[in-house]
């Protein structure tokens, strides 16, 4: 696919304004997962975006900004993304959260921007902290879910924040060694549903004993 045209000088209007950082993040991306952080150079960033290296320096300020920016601009609302019905049952309230879970880990480019980000971690100042609110965030609708579900008698954990911590961690840690990259293997909705309702089954049996049978 051939580069779009560089943009001619002078102030871009709003609409051109996003049109060209979402360029510029689609470009930053591909040239991140491609090289690392180190391997990938603005210039080849700009060239894949259309623009002048000026224009990204002006932007971001350097390379390392740049990819703290693109990390926060691809998280989604993981309130919007986990919400469910937690008027169900804990068993169904609690599949559905994991399967959210799951599909959003296992997708092959998140694999790979994990992986890269786990890698970039120690040299990227400013990185441990974003990730580690990243990760709150990312807990944050896990644990008011399992909070509903305890303020309605259901559930006997007493740290909410431990238990979404624990829950995540069955929903994708069974596969750990696809997040390490020891290997390129894609999960398929059928493993990831197995995978979940194992977990929903141990963390159920442990926190939520009066439902099981």
């Amino acid at each position: 696919m051939t580069a779009p045209s560089i943009a001619p000088a002078g102030r871009p209007t709003l609409d051109a304004s996003k049109e060209l950082a979402a360029r510029i993040f689609d470009a930053a991306r591909q040239e991140f997962l491609a090289k690392g952080i180190e391997g990938a150079s603005i210039e080849g960033i700009a060239a894949a975006a259309g623009c002048s290296k000026l224009t990204i320096y002006r932007r971001f300020g350097s390379k390392n900004e740049l990819f703290m920016t693109l990390v926060k601009e691809r998280a989604p609302d993981y309130g919007v993304q986990f919400h469910v019905d937690v008027t169900q049952a804990p068993e169904q309230v609690l599949y559905q959260l994991g399967l959210g879970i799951a599909a959003f880990f296992f997708k092959p480019e998140s694999l790979r921007f994990i992986r890269m980000v786990v890698a970039e971690m120690s040299r990227v100042e400013g990185l441990p902290e974003l990730m580690k609110n990243e990760a709150d965030r990312f807990r944050e609708p896990v644990k008011r879910c399992l909070e509903a579900l305890k303020s309605s008698g259901k559930g006997r954990f007493e740290d909410s924040t431990l238990a979404a911590i624990q829950f995540i961690n069955l929903c994708v840690l069974g596969h750990f060694y696809l997040i390490a990259g020891y290997t390129s293997e894609e999960v398929s909705p059928e493993q990831q549903e197995k995978l979940v309702r194992s977990a929903v089954a141990l963390f159920v049996s442990t926190y939520f004993p009066q439902n099981t049978g």
